[in-house]
């Protein structure tokens, strides 16, 4: 009876020293103190408290997950500030904090602290973690990170946790993405980062943290391929994808030969001439018809004259001699005058429709004779333009007027 008593002492013995640890499943115990609250001078404020109290949940969040090397030790939820008052550390010196680990139970230590401060004039906090080995009463790692405000609390503090943890402790190094496509070659991205190339429509791609991302295959003649995708912690992903060909574009016909064997003419896509015409045609009518109204208008009013006791009638020569009408004979002075006047502007009509008649002829050629036209000639070893020039010289003198044209062949 006495051994059977001794032996169930040892059995419960052992199971209230070493709980802890079989609890974790064979992971060695780890306490997570929360993050203690810097005062810079400015004082504490209920906002940088509730982000420790977040950022510190978060943390402990990461260890009871189960994906990390180490275990919550039971117990081990204590805050930094009272353990160290409780264990007379006034610094954070790695022996005391050894200290206070060993007397949670724990094999590893994690603590740090918050600060609130600005950065490039935002308002960022501060964080420090660090890793202490209780057993040794050393420092296994330590960080210094900065975040947001708004990064403080709810999914964002999840998400920084999370990398902090993994970056302290050598957490889980995330998921696996195994990409296979319909194509040979392709450059793959995730997250529009770069992570390799296809080869034989596949590639691995490790270290893929956890939650969500953006997958998305290049390939030239392919349309871009982009998908979001999950990955979780220790676990490969595999993922198809189909990458559609693009469409080749439509050649479209040249409308000139593709090629050339001797001479051929092509005609000239402008012509300038051609206006030319028109416009100096619609001067050259306008021209005549001054013509025209002039003359008529000068012997209509020559028709008017009609000196007493004289049969003579008006000639055009008379304007300015001595043979017109006197002043007493005002009738006959004023139908003159008209008549002289409408004699010069006579003149200037028959000038201006001579110049702009040959005007008309030479833009005529031009326009409808030479480029019937305006041919390029174009030999197999090069092209060659034939050219033609026209230089038309008005001429205007008192008496009358013309003109003179040159071609040159």
């Amino acid at each position: 009876m006495t051994r059977v008593l001794s032996s169930a002492c040892v059995v419960l013995w052992l199971l209230c020293s070493g709980g802890g640890a079989w609890a974790g499943g064979g992971k060695p115990p780890i306490a997570i103190l929360g993050l203690e609250v810097y005062d810079n001078g400015s004082g504490i404020d209920p906002e940088t408290t509730q982000a420790a109290k977040d950022l510190t949940a978060a943390l402990r969040n990461r260890v009871k997950a189960g994906t990390g090397p180490y275990a919550p030790v039971p117990g081990g939820e204590k805050e930094l500030i009272d353990e160290k008052l409780l264990n007379n550390c006034d610094t954070e010196a790695p022996t005391c904090m050894a200290q206070i680990g060993a007397g949670l139970g724990a094999d590893a230590l994690m603590y740090g602290k918050i600060e609130k401060s600005a950065q490039n004039g935002q308002a960022i906090y501060k964080v420090s973690i660090k890793l202490l080995n209780v057993n040794r009463k050393q420092l296994a790692s330590s960080t210094v990170e900065t975040l947001t405000l708004a990064d403080s609390s709810g999914p964002r503090a999840s998400m920084h946790a999370k990398a902090w943890y993994a970056k302290l402790a050598g957490g889980s190094s995330g998921g696996t993405v195994v990409v296979k496509a319909n194509i040979d070659r392709g450059m793959v991205m995730l997250d529009d980062d770069v992570k390799g190339n296809l080869a034989s429509g596949t590639l691995t791609i490790g270290g893929v943290a956890e939650g969500r991302h953006t997958l998305a295959i290049e390939a030239k003649d392919y349309q871009r391929y982009e998908t979001s995708i999950t990955v979780h912690n220790n676990e490969t992903l595999p993922h198809s994808a189909t990458m559609v060909e693009m469409r080749p574009r439509t050649a479209t016909p040249s409308r000139e030969p593709l090629s050339v064997e001797g001479t051929v003419t092509a005609r000239s896509s402008r012509n300038v001439w051609k206006p030319v015409f028109y416009g100096t045609a619609v001067l050259e009518v306008a021209a005549i018809g001054l013509t025209v109204y002039s003359w008529r208008q000068e012997v209509n009013e020559g028709n008017q004259i009609r000196l007493p006791g004289t049969t003579s009638k008006f000639s055009n020569s008379d304007c300015g001699t001595e043979n017109r009408p006197t002043a007493e004979q005002a009738s006959a002075l004023s139908h003159f005058n008209k008549a002289c006047d409408a004699y010069k502007l006579n003149k200037i009509g028959w000038a201006a429709t001579g110049v702009i008649g040959a005007a008309v002829i030479g833009s005529f050629i031009m326009a409808f004779i030479r480029d019937s036209g305006s041919t390029d000639t174009k030999a197999a070893t090069g092209p060659h333009r034939k050219r033609r020039e026209l230089a038309i010289t008005p001429i205007v003198t008192p008496d009358g007027g013309g003109a003179t044209v040159q071609f040159d062949w």
